[in-house]
Formats: structure tokens, C-alpha cells, sequence
């Protein structure tokens, strides 16, 4: 009884560091608030920005289509074929949670496959309307 029972808790504990793992490293993620000051100041390294999903476009993105797709997924691989490796490009839907959303890994995992070095996650925790929208960050009009 006693070995089932630390079995048990042996695999709760299991359980719960393992939910808690986060699904991108913080290398992977692009802040909103860094993002949104290269937009609005022009930077020189402004990153491509794509937007994986159905949600509405921040400043500068390219609306690629969902990822979860075939079709989405060659339009990033052809809206990027012709850039340098090392830029950096964002990726980001909005929908939802970056954590949960079905869009966001076939995306960043494309990106990584065709050789990107700094591909990025954009850091939406919640989704694009509280985390960019309602700060006030830059949309497409």
C-alpha cells in the first residue's frame, strides 16, 4: 500500500513539473513591448512579421494563413524564401494563449526547418486583444 501510494504521488509530481514546463524558451520569445517599438520607430532591423492566423494584422505583418494548413504553411515558406537566414521573424496568431494555440508551432517549427536562426514567438500569453490591442500597439488600419 505504502508503494502505491509514493508511486502515485511519484507520478503526480511527474505530472505537474511536466505541465509546467513551458512550451518556449524565452530565446524563442519576442516581448510585445519590443516588438511594438520597432514598428513604430522604423528600426533598421524590424523583423518580418507574420501572422499565422485568423486574427487581425498588427503593423507591417503578412497575413500568411493559418499554419495548421498545408497552404499556410508554404505561403510562410515562400514569404520568406528570399531573406537572409539570420533575420529575425516573428511569428504570432492571437487567437489565443501562444501556450495553446494550433497555429503558432507548425509556424515557428517551418521557419526552423528552412534554416532560420532567430525565428520568434510573439508574446501573447492571453491573445492579441488584451496583450497588443489594448495596449495600443500598432494595427493595420
Amino acid at each position: 500500500m505504502k508503494r502505491t501510494i509514493a508511486s502515485l504521488l511519484f507520478l503526480a509530481g511527474t505530472f505537474v513539473a511536466c505541465s509546467q514546463t513551458p512550451l518556449w524558451t524565452k530565446d524563442q520569445l519576442m516581448p510585445t513591448k519590443d516588438l511594438a517599438e520597432k514598428i513604430k520607430t522604423n528600426a533598421k532591423d524590424k523583423p518580418i512579421i507574420l501572422n499565422v492566423g485568423p486574427m487581425e494584422l498588427i503593423k507591417t505583418a503578412v497575413e500568411v494563413g493559418r499554419a495548421t494548413s498545408v497552404t499556410g504553411i508554404e505561403k510562410i515558406k515562400s514569404t520568406v524564401a528570399m531573406e537572409n537566414k539570420n533575420k529575425v521573424v516573428v511569428v504570432y496568431c492571437g487567437c489565443c494563449s501562444y501556450a495553446s494555440c494550433p497555429n503558432i508551432k507548425p509556424a515557428y517549427d517551418a521557419l526552423i526547418s528552412t534554416g532560420f536562426k532567430n525565428a520568434k514567438v510573439l508574446e501573447l500569453p492571453d491573445g492579441i486583444k488584451p496583450d497588443w490591442v489594448a495596449k495600443g500597439y500598432p494595427m493595420e488600419e
